[in-house]
């Protein structure tokens, strides 16, 4: 029974290293799968983070021009202005101004409007799916005798054109 005995603490203690070492092996295998994984989901959110921002920048780049020239953005206005129902008696271009990743498109348009008639164009220039910008309102309200008839208005419209950024989209 000693030899018995003898020989099971003999092999637990030969057995033990290995085990233990065995163990650690799975250890760090363990712990150099967790990090793959990590990594993994890591560059996954990336991807997804980024293909939301260029569907995102799709969506902003569709209200810019497409091309660096006013008539988009004067045919955007005029038709926003005969909802408004606005007597249009002006447009004039201004020409496009290059900056160093864009270009600045302005038109200034003349034109009679009752103030609800402003508020109408001012409020569908706005909801407007192209991006436009007032850059200058001037209103010239109608003499004393005449309360209730048309304002006299100027305003300066802007928008910009980015050229694309990436080969292939526009």
């Amino acid at each position: 029974m000693k030899a018995t005995v003898l020989l099971g603490v003999m092999s637990v203690a030969l057995a033990a290293p290995l085990g233990y070492n065995t163990a650690k092996g799975y250890q760090a295998q363990v712990r150099l799968i967790h990090t793959k994984i990590t990594q993994e989901q890591a560059t996954q959110q990336a991807q997804a983070d980024v293909a939301a921002m260029l569907r995102q920048l799709e969506r902003y780049r569709t209200q810019l021009p497409s091309e660096p020239n006013l008539s988009g953005l004067v045919a955007d206005a005029v038709t926003l202005g005969e909802q408004a129902g606005l007597q249009l008696t002006t447009i004039e271009q201004e020409p496009p101004q290059a900056f160093q990743s864009f270009t600045r498109l302005a038109v200034t348009f003349k034109f009679t409007v009752s103030y609800h008639q402003l508020g109408t164009f001012l409020d569908l220039i706005e909801r407007s799916d192209r991006f436009m910008r007032v850059e200058r309102l001037l209103v010239k309200s109608p003499p004393s005798a005449q309360r209730g008839g048309a304002a006299a208005v100027e305003m300066t419209l802007s928008t910009v054109y980015f050229p694309p950024v990436l080969r292939g989209v526009e």
